[in-house]
C-alpha cells in the first residue's frame, strides 16, 4: 500500500500533569444545519411526482399574484369598485353589477374591515387554476414545464396579473371561464379509459363544469348568452356525455333566471335600470337615426324627441361606444318611462334597415373579433387605470361619511414596489403592444389554430372544446357590449397563453415515464381516489 494511502498510528496526547484530555464533542450545530437542508427535500419527496410541478407552479405564481398584491394593496379599483361598496354599506342593493360579487364585497368589509381580504382570496384562485392546468394539459401530452412557463408569464404580465388584484366582478368571471379549460381537458384525457362513460371522476368533472357555467351567469348580467353559445358548442363537440352536458348548462341558466327573477326580488334587491340593459339598442337607433335620418318616421322621431333632442341623438351617435348617447343629460330616466317602445322602434329599425343595426353591432364588438383597434378615439381599447383618484372616479359625495371610506384609499405594503407595478403597467400600455397585451382578439385566433393543429395531429377532435369558451364570449360579446372594454376579453389572453404549449406537444411521443405517469393518474385509479 502506498504510503499516503495508510493511516499514520495514533498517538496519545498529554499535558502536563500527564492526564489525557476529554474527546471533543460532537458539533451539533453543523448536523442541525444539515437536517434543516435535507428537511425540505425529505417533504417534495412525499409528495406523488405528478403534483410536484403543479405546486411548484401554484406556489410560484402565487408568490407573484402577492407581488402585485402588496404593490397595489388593498387592490386596483374602478368606478364599479365604489358602487359595489355603495350597494352594501348605504344601499340599495341592486342586481345591475352582480349580486354575488356584491355579497363577497359585503363579506370582505363586514369581517376584515376592508376589501384586502378579498383580492388575496382571488389571488389564490387563480394560482391554484393555474396549478390545476398545468396537471390536465399533462394529460393530453404537455410537458409540465412548459405549461408552467406559459403560467409564470400570466401571473407577470400587468394585463393578466395585475387584473387578479382588481376590485371587480370580472376578475370571479375571468377565473370561472378559465376553469373551464382544465375542466374539459381533464375530461378528454379520460376518454381513453375502458368504461369512462361511467367513471365517477366523469360525472364530477361535468358537475364542475356546470358550476362554471353557472359563475359566467351570476359574475356578469350578460353571462346568459356567452353560456348558451358555449354550451351549444360543448354539445356539438362532447360526444358520449353530450346530454350531461346540456343538462347541467340548462340547469344552470333556469337557477341564474331564478334568482335574478325571484329570489333577489323577494329578497328587496332593486332590477337594474333599463338603460343598463338597452343602453346599446339605445346607440344603435342614434347611430342609425345619424346615417339615415330620412329611414325614421314623423312618430319615430316624436318618440326620440320625448326622450332627447334630435340634434343630441344625432351628435352622440358613436358605433363604437354606446355612452355619449345614454349620458345624455336626462337621457336615463326619460328612457326609462319608455323603453317598451324604444325597444319597439330599435326592432322596426332592424327589419327595415338591418345593415345599419348590423353595422352599429360589429363594430361596438370589434373589441371581440378585431386584432387591432381602430384609429378614433373611442375605437380605442378602453383600459382601467392603475390608481385610484381623489375624486373617487366622481363619486367621492356619495362615499363622504361612509364608515367604510378609508377601504377606497390605496395604501401599497411598499411604495417601491408600487413604484415598480406602476412602471411596469405603464410601459404594457405602449401602442405597438397593445393589440398583444390588451385585446382578446389575437388570442382567439391563435388559440382556434393551436387546438385545430393538436386535434389533426392526435386525431382527438374532443379537444376543440377547450376553444368553447371563446367562441361563445366572442360571439357574445359581438352581441352585446357597450364599449371597447378590454375588461370583456380577459379571459381569453390567459386562455391563448396557457394552450400555446399545447402546440408544441402535438406530435409529441410519451415516454415510458410519461406513459406510467399517465397510467397512475388515469387508467390506473379508474377505481381510485378519482384524483
Amino acid at each position: 500500500m502506498p504510503v499516503h494511502d495508510e493511516s499514520p498510528p495514533a498517538e496519545p496526547l498529554t499535558i502536563a500533569n500527564g492526564v489525557r484530555p476529554a474527546p471533543a464533542p460532537p458539533a451539533p450545530a453543523a448536523r442541525s444545519t444539515g437536517a434543516a437542508a435535507r428537511r425540505p427535500v425529505r417533504i417534495l419527496g412525499r409528495i406523488p411526482g405528478r403534483w410536484r410541478a403543479p405546486i411548484a407552479v401554484y406556489a410560484v405564481t402565487q408568490l407573484i399574484f402577492l407581488l402585485w398584491w402588496a404593490a397595489f394593496y388593498p387592490g386596483l379599483m374602478s368606478y364599479d369598485s365604489v358602487i359595489y361598496l355603495l350597494h352594501v354599506t348605504t344601499g340599495p342593493w341592486v342586481d345591475n353589477h352582480s349580486v354575488l360579487y356584491d355579497s363577497m364585497v359585503w363579506l370582505s368589509l363586514h369581517t376584515t374591515g376592508g376589501l384586502a381580504a378579498l383580492t388575496l382570496v382571488q389571488t389564490v384562485a387563480m394560482s391554484a387554476s393555474l396549478g390545476y392546468t398545468v396537471a390536465a394539459l399533462r394529460r393530453l401530452g404537455v410537458r409540465g414545464r412548459w405549461t408552467g412557463i406559459a403560467a409564470v408569464i400570466v401571473a407577470a404580465l400587468p394585463p393578466t396579473g395585475a387584473f387578479i388584484v382588481f376590485i371587480w366582478k370580472d376578475v370571479p368571471f375571468t377565473i370561472c371561464a378559465f376553469l373551464m379549460v382544465p375542466t374539459l381537458a381533464h375530461l378528454i384525457s379520460l376518454r381513453g379509459v375502458p368504461g369512462w362513460r361511467r367513471d365517477r371522476r366523469v360525472n364530477g368533472l361535468i358537475g364542475a363544469l356546470g358550476l362554471e357555467l353557472l359563475g359566467l351567469m351570476l359574475f356578469r348580467l350578460n353571462g346568459f348568452i356567452i353560456v348558451a353559445l358555449t354550451a351549444a358548442v360543448l354539445v356539438a363537440l362532447l360526444a358520449g356525455v353530450r346530454w350531461r352536458v346540456a343538462a347541467v348548462a340548462v340547469a344552470g341558466i333556469f337557477l341564474a333566471l331564478f334568482l335574478n327573477l325571484v329570489v333577489y326580488p323577494a329578497a328587496g334587491i332593486q332590477k337594474p335600470n333599463s338603460s343598463l340593459s338597452f343602453g346599446p339598442a339605445y346607440a344603435d337607433i342614434a347611430v342609425a337615426y345619424a346615417e339615415q335620418p330620412s329611414s325614421f318616421s314623423a312618430a319615430d322621431t316624436r318618440l326620440m324627441a320625448r326622450v332627447a333632442p334630435l340634434s343630441a341623438w344625432r351628435k352622440s351617435a358613436d358605433c363604437y361606444d354606446s355612452d355619449p348617447t345614454t349620458t345624455i343629460p336626462g337621457f336615463t330616466p326619460r328612457a326609462a318611462r319608455l323603453s317598451s317602445q324604444l325597444v319597439s322602434l330599435w326592432l322596426q329599425v332592424l327589419k327595415r334597415s338591418p345593415n345599419l343595426i348590423l353595422g352599429a353591432r360589429i363594430c361596438r364588438g370589434s373589441i371581440a373579433w378585431s386584432i387591432f383597434a381602430s384609429g378614433g378615439h373611442n375605437g380605442e381599447t378602453l383600459v382601467p387605470v392603475d390608481k385610484v383618484p381623489a375624486n373617487l372616479f366622481l363619486l367621492a359625495s356619495q362615499v363622504r361619511g361612509n364608515p367604510y371610506r378609508p377601504a377606497l384609499r390605496t395604501a401599497p405594503l411598499s411604495w417601491k414596489l408600487n413604484a415598480a407595478a406602476n412602471f411596469l403597467w405603464n410601459a404594457s400600455l405602449t401602442a405597438q403592444f397593445q393589440w398583444l397585451l390588451w385585446r382578446g382578439a389575437f388570442w382567439c385566433y391563435l388559440s382556434y389554430i393551436v387546438l385545430f393543429a393538436y386535434g389533426r395531429a392526435r386525431r382527438n377532435w374532443a379537444v376543440l372544446s377547450l376553444g368553447a369558451i371563446l367562441i361563445g364570449q366572442q360571439l357574445g360579446v359581438l352581441a352585446d357590449v357597450p364599449a371597447q372594454l378590454y375588461r370583456y376579453m380577459v379571459s381569453p389572453i390567459i386562455i391563448g397563453i396557457m394552450l400555446v404549449p399545447l402546440f408544441f406537444a402535438r406530435r409529441r411521443r410519451d415516454s415510458v415515464g410519461d406513459r406510467a405517469e399517465q397510467d397512475a393518474a388515469g387508467h390506473g385509479q379508474v377505481l381510485g381516489d378519482g384524483s
